[in-house]
């Protein structure tokens, strides 16, 4: 991890650890998709915060904003830097239209860029991590596409295989579902377990030791369940 100012650059587990631990924010109802398209590939070389503040200076002096857009950047490595505080809404969009959403932006063009595996990966865990955390269910409405409300290709036409909906709904949408699944932890797949069976959390929570594969059939049946606790 790695912080200058308000700019912290980290790995995936550094970013699930930061999410996890984040207290004090607003209530958020969907994540922005863009992409930078300037800065692209060709200009990163390893100059994470130089980029950032560059973005962020952009922002300030030329649109006018408060301060950088994103509250969190990717880039091609795989590193997540985290920018704009979760106390404000996003600037990704034309207001109204960032009121309780979170803005994610991607360095990258990615009508002109092949995206990397590493960046893909670190783009769906911070889409899942921030659904776990604010109980947003992915879909084309919660993680909107920049060129959805605008005329733009934002985030590109290679973002996970285009940036239509269908392409989203095809592409994107189920890597994210898939991420959240995977996040859940025993005791979230038991409270969801017990609701569903109509028996205490404690009932099952005794029988944690009673098998070797006990939490792993506890954690796929909640899965079943679609990962909710509601009926």
């Amino acid at each position: 991890m790695k912080q200058e100012g308000k700019f912290i650059l980290m790995n995936g587990e550094e970013l699930r650890a930061h999410i996890e631990e984040i207290k004090g924010t607003k209530k958020f109802t969907n994540i922005q998709q863009h992409h930078t398209a300037s800065p692209a590939y060709k200009d990163f070389k390893g100059n994470h915060i130089a980029l950032m503040k560059s973005m962020g200076n952009y922002h300030v002096g030329n649109l006018k904003m408060s301060e950088i857009a994103q509250h969190f950047s990717t880039f091609p490595d795989g590193t997540i830097c985290v920018g704009r505080p979760l106390t404000k809404d996003g600037g990704g969009f034309l207001s109204p239209g960032n009121k309780d959403s979170i803005t994610i932006e991607n360095v990258g063009n990615f009508d002109t860029d092949t995206m990397t595996e590493e960046q893909k990966l670190s783009i769906i865990l911070l889409n899942a991590l921030l659904c776990k955390k604010f109980s947003i269910i992915p879909s084309t409405t919660t993680l909107p596409y920049h060129c959805w409300v605008q005329n733009k290709s934002c985030p590109g036409t290679r973002y996970f295989g285009g940036n239509s909906r269908q392409a989203a709904e095809k592409g994107f949408i189920p890597l994210v579902k898939a991420a959240v699944e995977n996040l859940m932890t025993y005791e979230e797949a038991l409270k969801i377990v017990a609701g569903k069976a109509g028996t205490s959390y404690e009932f099952w929570l005794r029988k944690r030791g009673i098998d070797p594969s006990f939490e792993a059939l506890i954690i796929k049946i909640a899965k079943s369940y679609g990962g909710r606790q509601d009926g």
